[in-house]
């Protein structure tokens, strides 16, 4: 994953304490439930083995949450496969760290948009402009 490097993080898995990601791009290797705080609005996650790069855009949802359950937890899991985490991760934008309370009327719009784009891309690339959109997937919240 590209875009969250050196940024502050909330670990689930550590009573939600405070850390600052260290390193460039976030490899796994074990169990990993992180929020990413004040996160940017592009978010590459590279996938070496099938030579793609999902790019993930978003609006109004300033933070970012990064999943994966590792072997221990898939195998309690009833609804995932005992190895399906080596193929999986979950990266999805989120307001955690100051939530939006909304009171009778008002409005809000957040948007997440993930986009398949050329393996050679990362998130010190994304130009909307010089972008092969291969697949679209939109969410809305």
């Amino acid at each position: 994953v590209e875009g969250l490097e050196t940024l502050d993080y909330l670990d689930n898995l550590q009573n939600r304490e405070r850390f600052t990601e260290q390193g460039d791009a976030i490899t796994f290797e074990s169990e990993v439930d992180k929020i990413y705080l004040s996160t940017p609005t592009k978010i590459a996650i590279l996938d070496h083995e099938r030579k793609r790069t999902f790019e993930l855009r978003k609006d109004g949802l300033p933070d970012a949450v990064v999943w994966n359950p590792w072997d221990k937890k898939a195998k309690a899991m009833a609804d995932f496969g005992d190895e399906e985490y080596k193929h999986m991760l979950c990266v999805e934008a989120a307001c955690v760290e100051k939530p939006i309370t909304l009171k009778p009327g008002e409005e809000w719009k957040g948007r997440q948009e993930i986009s398949i784009v050329p393996s050679s891309y990362c998130s010190g690339q994304l130009d909307p402009r010089g972008q092969l959109d291969l697949r679209r997937v939109t969410f809305g919240c």
